[in-house]
């Protein structure tokens, strides 16, 4: 249920981002090709200029393209797409652009009163120089479109923004949630499967936490071989318990598809975790390949409590100080352990086992 609620929201989101981004281009491309561009060939203008009809006319133009453009974007988006290179994911979508590029030319014949034939009108329109600069437009638009979808599943939407607004250009302090996610047996799996064979076996499971970062909210701070260290705000990571809920969320996908993991491999990978809260310095740093980093405390304690779970027999661990802000526990089993001795820690650490209820 709640995954057919999130697909719903993501199909909205991605259809109401697109109409903005095209309606938005196509007024732009209308004052330029009206008003702008002297030497370029203009619209037909209508005597003396309607410039309701004209607006109305590039509101359609945008629409007709950008609910298409929208739709079409979410069902691509699928797991067999995401795994092509990036230029054949460019060129597919590329190809279905500029078959919505004609169709939006196509209704904005049909949306212009003036036009007695419509099929003569809708030919020649098509094949007049404007109708070539809008599909030379409205590709260059996809493509910066593109651009943008590649850089933010590269580096994660909330860190592209915060990149962009220079949020982190000095370092400053935040509260934060950390997991640090590893992969069980993983030294054992690597030496019977082979490293290629790891590594897709790696692949794999990573990418299958894609549901779990979409679902809970979670900012995906590193990838380090079969490790990953998921990360929140405070809010984000209490409301509806994410910082738990995401590592349920990500077994449950796992197990989900255990007929294909146990064909591919012969098991379904099963991971670890541990979690930590507290106070951490947060900055861009690099020059050729910038991001944004945590320096603190905070992790080198989540990941000890991590690395405790074999040693309790467990998959998940907290730390108390986690553990004593969590609301949903009618949800959670706890089981308290005591204070554990940590690696490059002098003070115990208080953590607690985790279980579904």
């Amino acid at each position: 249920m709640e995954q057919s609620k999130r697909k719903i929201i993501d199909f909205f989101t991605t259809l109401i981002w697109s109409l903005v981004i095209w309606v938005f281009a196509a007024y732009l491309f209308g004052f330029i090709r009206v008003w702008g561009v002297e030497s370029l060939p203009s619209f037909e203008r209508v005597v003396p200029f309607d410039p309701f009809l004209f607006a109305f006319q590039m509101m359609v133009l945008g629409i007709a393209i950008g609910i298409p453009f929208g739709i079409m974007d979410y069902l691509l988006d699928t797991v067999w797409l995401r795994k092509l290179a990036y230029w054949k994911i460019i060129l597919l979508k590329s190809l279905a652009q500029i078959l919505i590029a004609i169709f939006s030319l196509s209704m904005l014949v049909f949306s212009n009163n003036n036009t007695d034939d419509i099929k003569i009108g809708l030919m020649n329109f098509i094949f007049s120089k404007t109708s070539l600069l809008w599909i030379i437009y409205s590709g260059i638009v996809s493509l910066f479109i593109y651009f943008i979808q590649v850089i933010k599943t590269k580096i994660g939407d909330r860190i592209l923004i915060n990149l962009i607004l220079g949020k982190y250009h000095s370092p400053r302090v935040e509260s934060r949630i950390f997991m640090f996610l590893d992969m069980k047996d993983s030294t054992t799996h690597a030496e019977n499967l082979g490293h290629i064979k790891f590594s897709s076996l790696i692949q794999d499971s990573l990418n299958d936490l894609t549901a779990a970062i979409i679902q809970h909210k979670v900012e995906v701070y590193q990838y380090v071989g079969d490790e990953a260290v998921l990360t929140w705000k405070m809010k984000d990571g209490f409301e509806n318990a994410n910082c738990l809920n995401a590592y349920y969320t990500f077994m449950n996908t796992l197990n989900n598809r255990k007929v294909y993991y146990e064909k591919n491999y012969g098991f379904v990978p099963f991971f670890k975790a541990g979690v930590h809260l507290g106070e951490v310095t947060v900055s861009e740093v690099g020059i050729i390949k910038r991001e944004i980093a945590y320096h603190s405390d905070v992790l080198n304690t989540a990941a000890r409590i991590q690395g405790k779970c074999n040693e309790f027999k467990s998959e998940l661990l907290i730390s108390e100080a986690l553990k004593d802000n969590l609301t949903d526990e009618q949800f959670f089993n706890y089981e308290h352990i005591g204070g554990i001795s940590l690696k490059g820690k002098q003070q115990l650490v208080n953590i607690y086992k985790v279980s579904l209820s």
